[in-house]
């Protein structure tokens, strides 16, 4: 009975042959009483929907009309002209209060009038200015509220050239709603504009351009098809009505990069290995590929020296590094100690290799702002092999103490390993957007 008016529920004997049900109730509500027919001795009682609100949402350029049930309903639309109403029927619905009338909003909408059709039926007559394409849905955060929109136009689309970048420029008569799909195969951007359609001679003239196609799916839906050229990424901006829609199209901003990751350990060498059995190893790799993806959708080419559960010799990851010709170089590795209560990640990178150090520092102020572990410092040490013997800036980050419970606890998360993946991603392009300023 939750979300229903019922207050209590009693039973007794009326008579020798009558048990009585009496459902009392915050108001009067329709019902209807059926006998299953998989259960032939068991009758169900089911109380309608009551009608919650009618309301305008104006918070866009074209305002919508909500329709709130006290849970989802089934409905039935007519168009009537001279003078022009849509009649909506709401079915298995009780009106709890005497019919109404609903001023308009100024707009397309003279005013709503609700009434009880029958025991069972809500009629909903909205008076409206002028015949327009509109539709009926329900809101995807709410299943009981229907919601009328009118259908908007799209109004034009422009391709526009902005130094390297280029924008595609889509305008409406109202609110854009789009859902985007990027296909990996084709590398298209397939756009999908819902409650949206176009005129036809519009679509001849954007069509026209070769750039970009345009082509209606529905009745109410428009979707426009974008190629996104090898080792670009686009971006997608809406104004604050959301009536005039930005399709950025640039360079990835790694396109060029060689980043060479380095997850820690590996094989018979399972490195640090936590009280409740996190292996080192494990969670190096882990971060690792999680971060390879990140970079990869930034443009970078992204090389592992192992991509799964193999020992490599420090000198053998050294050979790697210093063949492949990466731009820089990120062994991943978990703390460990025997004091449990030491915490915090740490950094390290050869005392003499000082853009290893700027390195780190973009590292580590970046991760430190995802995570909000407690920072240990940026460390100078000559005894590590990799910062010493690789050929280009190279640091080993150390992401926190698995000996730690608490940080034991955070690297296990899938969320966490994700926020040090994304601080390690966003220090790296800093990095180098910072060494491509320095070099202009």
């Amino acid at each position: 009975l939750t979300g229903a008016p019922v207050k209590g529920v009693r039973v007794s004997r009326f008579d020798r042959d009558t048990v009585r049900v009496v459902f009392d109730l915050d108001f009067l509500v329709g019902y209807k009483l059926l006998q299953t027919s998989t259960q032939p001795r068991e009758l169900q009682l089911i109380l309608n929907a009551f009608l919650k609100d009618v309301s305008f949402h104006s918070a866009t350029k074209t305002p919508e009309i909500y329709i709130d049930t006290s849970y989802p309903v089934s409905y039935r639309t007519d168009y009537l002209f001279d003078p022009h109403r849509i009649v909506l029927d709401l079915w298995d619905v009780t009106l709890t209060g005497p019919m109404t009338t609903i001023p308009g909003n100024n707009g397309w909408v003279k005013n709503i009038r609700v009434s009880q059709f029958d025991p069972h039926t809500i009629r909903l007559v909205l008076e409206i200015k002028e015949p327009r394409n509109c539709i009926i849905t329900t809101a995807q955060e709410n299943m009981g509220r229907l919601v009328i929109k009118t259908v908007q136009e799209l109004l034009g689309a422009s391709w526009v050239k902005d130094g390297s970048a280029s924008e595609l420029v889509l305008r409406s008569s109202g609110e854009m709603k789009a859902d985007p799909i990027f296909d990996e195969k084709t590398k298209t951007l397939l756009i999908n504009l819902h409650h949206i359609e176009v005129k036809e001679q519009m679509l001849s003239e954007l069509n026209k351009e070769s750039t970009f196609r345009v082509r209606e799916k529905d009745p109410a839906m428009v979707q426009v098809e974008l190629p996104i050229p090898e080792h670009h990424q686009y971006s997608i901006m809406l104004n604050e009505d959301r009536s005039i829609m930005t399709i950025r199209i640039e360079n990835a901003p790694l396109f060029g990069k060689i980043i060479l990751l380095d997850p820690g350990h590996g094989g018979a060498d399972a490195g640090a290995i936590s009280r409740h059995g996190l292996r080192e190893k494990d969670l190096n790799l882990d971060v690792a590929v999680r971060l390879k993806k990140y970079l990869e959708n930034l443009g970078a080419q992204v090389l592992l020296t192992r991509d799964d559960d193999r020992y490599l010799w420090l000198y053998d990851r050294v050979a790697i590094a210093n063949r492949v010709g990466a731009g820089v170089m990120i062994s991943i590795h978990a703390n460990n100690h025997d004091n449990p209560k030491i915490n915090g990640l740490e950094v390290w990178h050869h005392p003499e290799r000082q853009e290893s150090a700027v390195l780190a520092d973009f590292l580590a102020k970046e991760v430190i702002r995802k995570t909000k572990l407690y920072f240990r410092g940026i460390m100078a040490s000559k005894d590590f092999v990799l910062p010493r013997e690789t050929e280009m800036p190279t640091v080993i980050f150390e992401m926190g103490f698995i000996s730690n419970s608490e940080e034991e606890k955070l690297l296990r998360a899938s969320e966490f390993k994700d926020k040090i993946a994304k601080g390690l991603c966003q220090g790296l392009l800093n990095y180098f957007q910072t060494q491509t300023t320095l070099a202009e």
